[in-house]
């Protein structure tokens, strides 16, 4: 794994726009859904059980319960036979079919509260980056990987 950092742009012209929070990577804290399946399709509000479907992936494309995607809403899951409408593609909302939990990711640290991810891109590039590092173990964000 390789990072890639920016060396030709000058920092004042990031600190124009302010600094990056950790909402840029989609962090959610697990707030409703049972944390051991948080953000699995399983709780979001757009999956259709039964059907192995979403709403907004429409009728071709397979979800299964364990799949996360970036247009994560914890809610109650539609009964089979819900109309489903290819509104974004599975790159397009980041599908895929892992825990993407926190507790499951190659950057947690410590006790699984911290996240070296945010902590490296803070030392890194501080004129760019300000992210919290404390995480939930339970929590979820596009950056996860494991």
């Amino acid at each position: 794994m390789s990072l890639v950092f920016i060396h030709d742009v000058s920092i004042d012209t990031y600190s124009m726009a302010g600094k990056l929070t950790r909402d840029a990577f989609l962090y959610l804290a697990p707030r409703f859904a049972p944390k051991t399946r948080f953000a699995q399709c399983s709780t979001c509000r757009d999956w259709v059980y039964g059907d192995r479907r979403c709403v907004i992936h429409g009728p071709k494309v397979t979800v299964p319960g364990t799949a996360s995607c970036g247009f994560y809403v914890w809610g109650v899951p539609h009964p089979a036979g819900t109309e489903t409408r290819a509104k974004v593609t599975p790159e397009e909302s980041g599908l895929v079919n892992r825990e993407v939990r926190c507790e499951n990711c190659t950057w947690v640290e410590g006790d699984m509260d911290r996240c070296g991810l945010y902590r490296l891109l803070n030392q890194r590039m501080p004129g760019v980056f300000d992210l919290d590092t404390h995480i939930d173990k339970h929590g979820c964000c596009n950056a996860q990987q494991s």
